[in-house]
């Protein structure tokens, strides 16, 4: 059995290491204005999880995953599914568009400006290509649109959640395709970011069917 103070000590937890999360559950629960949630996110809660998940990026391999893939959805499912009533599946999606696509953006868009050049030699890719620019800016484009489903989750969500797909699957050709035509088989060529590419839009995709925003209204 559950003890009320030890739930309520594992939510704080959560809240701390996904502090999208209650932000998303705020936004379910209507207690804030769209642009009020929004200047959190980008405030207070992007900056923490940015902490965070460098923090977790310091295990080997697997860590991105680890918090992608187990932390997210579990704050998903106790801090927005179990107070707010809605599904599983729709709570978790809607906790992911705003991490893996709002945040995970950002991550991407420091990642090729920044620190473009180590980036791109990981990769196997030439430096100072101004295309890389262009990707920065392009996912930093779909984090946009993954914020501002914390505003307007239900007519924005399939829209962030189908073209970072359509990206990350595209991503993916490319990647193997480098590997296959002229043996590039950097670390962040064929490794974890290949696997991230085909378990991500695989995951999503699913969660947006199961939670209604990809099929024909009846």
């Amino acid at each position: 059995m559950e003890y009320p103070a030890t739930s309520a000590s594992w939510d704080r937890l959560l809240g701390l290491a996904v502090p999208l999360a209650p932000l998303v559950a705020q936004s379910v629960a209507g207690a804030a204005p769209g642009p009020v949630l929004i200047r959190r996110a980008l405030l207070h809660a992007l900056p923490q999880t940015v902490l965070v998940y460098w923090l977790f990026r310091f295990i080997p391999w697997v860590g991105g995953f680890a918090y992608m893939l187990i932390l997210v959805p579990l704050a998903a499912q106790r801090l927005v599914a179990r107070p707010r009533g809605i599904p599983g599946p729709e709570a978790v999606l809607r906790v992911l568009v705003v991490v893996l696509i709002g945040f995970g953006g950002v991550w991407s868009f420091i990642g090729h400006t920044v620190l473009a050049d180590s980036v791109a030699t990981q990769i196997g890719w030439p430096t100072g290509s101004p295309f890389q620019i262009e990707l920065a800016f392009a996912t930093l484009g779909l984090s946009a649109a993954a914020f501002l489903t914390l505003w307007q989750a239900g007519g924005l969500m399939a829209g962030p959640v189908l073209a970072k797909s359509v990206f990350w699957l595209g991503a993916a050709g490319v990647h193997i395709a480098d590997a296959a035509q002229n043996g590039n088989f950097s670390a962040l060529n064929i490794g974890t970011p290949l696997a991230g590419d085909l378990v991500y839009p695989a995951l999503l995709l699913w969660l947006a069917w199961k939670a209604g925003y990809l099929r024909a209204p009846q």
